[in-house]
């Protein structure tokens, strides 16, 4: 009904005030493993990947039994010596790339090896793919993963034999996949979550402040008919998905003293939209905030006016949430971008695809993307599928139904910039519709 006018509508009532109240529906936030993760920073990072394995290792044994039957023994690669005799194996995927940034080439002056081009993409032909458990690695044959497809910190399950050069020779491949979905429930009328992202009001420029007052004036109720109103009255929930001070599109042009500067009227703009609708306020990577995934909330110290809200959440990147039974689960978007850098996949609704696939919301932490040393848990593994799933800061407005193996159905959104695009997403939770919305 939001984006379709009702023909029935008795003309003369349609700009006669009314007095509406916002819908509401129950809220949880699930976000504890994000919140009380271990910063022990004396710790290597090895130990997040071998929790990464001990966990899909448990996920992995009944997809196997589901796929293969139990036809042929799992084996660990030190169990490995039969030559040429078909078994499975189970680890973690890492990407030889030659074009990797290294810290012997950075370097250069005392290794003596000649300095390296500023890159942002670190694809080449050569690239391969070694398996590695706890004790040791193998290297793999191309003939059924793609090298460009994939990236480091995949954890797969893989079916096939050992050759007489070393080599694991693939027969089949099993993905972790989506969890099985609990039942989402029946509303009987709409209910939408507004996602965005990228406000960039540390911005020099002003061009988007405009689009902001005016979405703001949207919240509130200020725009349309009565009949509009009401529907705009049954958003029950504001996500801001990072990038609220600053984003990846300006990172050379700010400095601190920008970013200070707009406190205020980030402070401002967050209690004027807390007081109309429940605002989820997640950091992105050029916030004030630790830039080391994940990134606590923001310090209540830089919202005076919007703390004074019980509808102001101050919320983790990654985040996830319980939207009157609908689970929502998303990032300020540098994990997937960082996908693109180490691969050729360049859609960023295909890669947040691949990540519901191998059930993982940041496999290149802690590899290419900083991330605190867990010890006993890999946070960022997706443990129940999301019926919403969003990535924010991208390069434009995207969605898609993702419908997994079991029926799962997860909404995938890629949230645009705001900043760039003056758009947000909205999800209509009665039927996991997606729309977009300029204003300008």
């Amino acid at each position: 009904m939001l984006f379709k006018p009702n023909p029935d509508s008795k003309k003369q009532d349609k700009f006669s005030p009314t007095e509406l109240e916002r819908q509401n529906v129950e809220y949880t936030d699930c976000s504890r493993r994000f919140y009380q993760v271990s910063r022990d920073f004396s710790k290597q990072y090895a130990h997040i990947y071998s929790a990464r394995l001990n966990t899909f290792r448990n996920i992995l044994g009944p997809i196997i039994n589901k796929k293969w039957s139990n036809k042929y023994k799992v084996l660990k690669l030190c169990e490995l010596r039969e030559k040429g005799t078909q078994c499975v194996i189970i680890g973690t995927l890492f990407k030889l790339q030659q074009l990797k940034p290294s810290i012997l080439k950075e370097l250069s002056d005392q290794l003596e090896i000649i300095p390296q081009p500023a890159r942002t993409h670190f694809v080449h032909d050569s690239d391969s793919l070694v398996l590695e458990d706890e004790l040791q690695r193998i290297k793999l044959s191309n003939n059924c993963i793609d090298v460009h497809e994939v990236v480091t910190g995949v954890v797969v399950a893989i079916l096939g034999s050992e050759d007489e050069d070393g080599i694991f020779t693939i027969k089949d491949i099993c993905w972790p996949e989506c969890n099985i979905q609990k039942p989402l429930p029946k509303l009987d009328s709409d209910r939408y979550v507004v996602l965005m992202s990228g406000l960039n009001m540390a911005s020099k420029s002003a061009d988007h402040l405009f689009s902001l007052n005016l979405f703001l004036e949207w919240m509130s109720g200020f725009c349309g008919t009565t009949e509009y109103q009401e529907e705009i009255s049954k958003i029950v929930r504001v996500i801001i998905a990072g990038g609220v001070f600053a984003n990846h599109s300006n990172e050379a042009t700010l400095d601190e003293s920008d970013v200070i500067a707009s406190a205020d009227s980030v402070d401002a703009f967050s209690a004027a939209l807390s007081a109309v609708a429940p605002v989820d306020l997640m950091p992105g990577c050029k916030d004030p905030s630790g830039i080391m995934l994940p990134q606590k909330p923001f310090h209540y110290c830089l919202f005076p006016k919007a703390v004074e809200y019980k509808s102001f959440n101050r919320v983790s990147n990654p985040y996830e949430c319980d939207i009157g039974g609908f689970l929502c689960l998303g990032s300020s978007g540098e994990p997937i971008k960082d996908i693109m850098k180490y691969s050729k996949l360049d859609n960023e609704l295909e890669i947040m695809q691949k990540t519901l696939q191998w059930r993982h919301i940041a496999p290149t932490c802690p590899d290419t993307v900083p991330c605190t040393p867990c010890i006993d848990t890999d946070p960022f593994t997706i443990y129940n599928c999301p019926a919403i799933y969003f990535s924010g800061n991208c390069k434009e407005f995207a969605t898609d139904l993702h419908k997994g193996s079991d029926g799962q159905l997860t909404r995938i959104v890629c949230i645009p910039d705001f900043c760039n695009k003056k758009t947000i997403a909205i999800v209509n939770l009665a039927n996991l519709d997606c729309y977009s919305m300029i204003f300008s």
